[in-house]
Parts: C-alpha cells; structure tokens; sequence
C-alpha cells in the first residue's frame, strides 16, 4: 500500500439526507447573528411570541369592548289559554347588558399590555437560547478544524521525515529498519487525520442541521461585552420579570372582580287582560346587582395571590441560576487565558528542541527514536497551542452568552 498519498473516502458513505441538506444550504453563514436567525427561524420557535401577540390583542379588544360580558336576550311568553281561556297574554323582551365594574375594564387592559410584553421577552430569550446552542455547535466545529488541520500538518511532517530517510536508506548512512519505522509513524498520522476527519464531519453536520447553513458564522471570535456585571435585561431575567408583570396585572384583576358584573336589563311588554280588550305596552328598565361575598371571590384571589408569589420566585432563582453561570464562565475564562499562556511556552520550547533534535539527527548525534519522541512533544505543543487558542475564543463566547449578549 502506498503511504504517501492521504486516504480517501467515497462520497457514497455520507447519510442521504446529509447530501440533500448540504446540497441546499447556502454558501456561506455570513455573521454570527444571521446563523443565529437562520437557526431560530428553522426551529419553528418564532411562532410562540406570534400567538402570544394574538391573545393580548384578543384581550386588548375585550377590554374595548362596552359590555363586560356578552349580553343577552330574554323573552317571556304568558297565556290563560290552557286555563281559563279568556284571551289573557302577556309578552315580554329584555337585552341584559352586563355593565363594567370600577377599575375592572383598566385591570383588563393592564392584562393585556403585560402579556404583550411577554412576548417581547420570550422572543429575546428564544434569541438567546439559540444564540446559546448556534455558539456551541460553532466552536465545537471550529475546534475539531483546528485539530484536523493539526493533523494534517502532522501527517506532512512524517511523510517528510520518511521521504528523507527513504534518501538516507538509499545512500547507505541508515538501516532500514529506520525506514520501517518512519513509516509506522506516517501509518500512525494517517489514523489520526482519518479520525480527526470524523470529528471534523460530525461537528458540521451538527451545525448544519441546527442553523441549516454550510459554513460556519465569519468572524466567529466576539468582541468582550461592555460589562463583566449581570445587565438588569439579561434575556432569562427579562422573561421572568415579564411573567412577574403578568402575575401582578392577574392579581390586580381578580381584586377588581371580587363581585359579579352588574346587569342592566332594557326591554319592553305588552300585555292583555282579555279577549277584545285593549293591548298595554310598557318600557321596562331593571338593574341586578350582585353581593359579591367575601367566600366566594376567596379562592380566585387567593390563586392570583399564588401565582404572583411563584413568578416572584422563579424571578429570584433565575437571577442566581444566571449569576452562578456568569461566575463560572469568568472563571472559565481567565483559566483559558492562563492556559494559553502557557501552552505558548511551552510550544517555544518544544519548537527549539525539534530544531536542534533534526540538527543532531541529520548530524548522526541522535538516532531515529530519540527524534521520533522530540517530533511527538512538539506535535503535542503545537495541537495544544492551536486548541488553546480557540478554547480561549469559546471561552468568551460563553461569557457574552451569560451576559446575555444576543449577537447582531
């Protein structure tokens, strides 16, 4: 088998609908934030702050509306015809109109604002939880990239290494088990990039799938945000304290709605005492007014009541569940950046000891083992530094994702 040429792979073996999705997505992601749309609009997920839209329209036009209640159409027909028969009727029609109670139609409207700003929140917060997953599928990709590509570098080396001992073998000033050797290392390299390849696609498709774009976001690194402190309008508080606003307007209705809604009721009758006698028409006016007992508007009070006291607590651990993960992801990063640091070190070093390791090789000062185990520290080094690098870029993703950094 000849080593010197990289592995193929047919394109046959890639899934069917992993084809037909690349062969469809378009060619580049562009930024950051548009990945991030295209990924919210593909998960179907925009549909939630439409509908909640719907409801506080429905509720804005209820409370518009003159009546608080539908109203309604009585009729009363009364007749001696089964009895005495003396020609006796009486008609009656009435339209009940259910009237508003103080403060109760403002309550409504209260209601309404709040579930619209609901959906304001819960589209920032489905922006962000997205923007959350599009960051991580990126990286993810970016940094199996970065290892791919440090294994393709790797693979190069060896087979440079084995052609020049290849020379030497012919020439006489090696042995050729030196070569045998040589090429168990390409062989080796060869594993590595086959398996880095696999990361490489799984990675992709992972992206893919997720934003149905074929390219990962240009630029990918972020700027650090303004503030290392939790902004008052992080998504995930924003959204709780919207469900709070809810919870406060529902109280304030329920307080409002302690009794049932007065009823004015407009009608009119006609009436005859007997048969041949004149017929009486009359207007009637009549007006039902509720007690509205403590005992009963109880329960729907006290379930406001619970409901705030829920949201507020939910407000509360939203707030320390966002501050833990801002904590963390600091402490993440100043760890990345120290890592960075050092592996920068240390691959100066590795760089200087495979300089002066080929020197004394080509020298015969060292053999092909002690070479061999020098190029294998500097490949750590160097797929180390590049994969430190890029952990520091997704280190500071995560960090502008705790702050609630929704990219534009």
């Amino acid at each position: 088998m000849d080593t010197r040429h990289p592995p193929t792979r047919p394109l046959g073996v890639l899934p069917l609908a992993l084809l037909l999705a690349l062969a469809a997505a378009p060619a580049a992601a562009g930024t950051l934030g548009e990945a991030v749309g295209a990924a919210l609009e593909r998960s179907g997920e925009l549909a939630r702050p439409q509908a909640i839209t719907g409801e506080r329209d429905a509720l804005a036009r209820q409370a518009a509306s003159p009546f608080a209640a539908d109203p309604a159409l009585r009729l009363s027909y009364l007749s001696d015809r089964a009895t005495e028969d003396a020609g006796a009727y009486e008609v009656e029609t009435m339209v009940d109109m259910p009237l508003w109670l103080p403060g109760q139609r403002d309550a409504r409207r209260r209601v309404a604002a709040a579930v619209g700003g609901q959906a304001g929140s819960l589209d920032r917060r489905l922006r962000w939880e997205i923007a959350g997953e599009v960051r991580e599928k990126s990286w993810a990709a970016a940094i199996a990239a970065g290892r791919l590509r440090q294994t393709e570098q790797a693979l190069s080396d060896a087979r440079a290494l084995e052609a020049a001992i290849d020379k030497r073998v012919g020439a006489g000033e090696l042995a050729r088990v030196d070569l045998l050797v040589a090429r168990q290392q390409t062989l080796e390299r060869e594993a590595e990039l086959r398996d880095a390849q696999l990361e490489h696609d799984r990675a992709l498709a992972d992206y893919r799938q997720l934003t149905g774009l074929q390219t990962l976001p240009e630029p990918l690194r972020e700027t650090p945000a303004s503030t290392d402190a939790l902004p008052t309008d992080h998504p995930l508080l924003e959204d709780a304290d919207s469900a709070l606003a809810l919870a406060r307007a529902e109280r304030e209705q329920a307080q409002r709605e302690r009794r049932g809604n007065p009823v004015l009721s407009v009608g009119g009758k006609r009436a005859r005492e007997v048969r041949g006698a004149d017929t009486a028409d009359s207007l009637q006016l009549e007006i039902s007014l509720p007690f509205g007992l403590a005992s009963q508007s109880a329960p729907a009070l006290a379930r406001a009541e619970r409901g705030y006291t829920e949201r507020a607590t939910d407000l509360q651990r939203a707030r320390l569940a966002a501050e833990r993960t801002l904590i963390a992801a600091q402490l993440a990063r100043e760890g990345a950046a120290t890592a960075l640091t050092v592996a920068e070190r240390r691959h100066a070093l590795a760089q200087q000891a495979l300089q002066l390791g080929r020197r004394a090789f080509d020298l015969g000062e060292r053999d092909l083992t002690d070479l061999l185990r020098t190029q294998a520290s500097a490949r750590v080094a160097s797929l180390d530094l590049a994969l430190r690098r890029l952990e520091l870029g997704r280190a500071q993703a995560r960090l502008n994702q705790a702050l609630g950094v929704i990219p534009q």
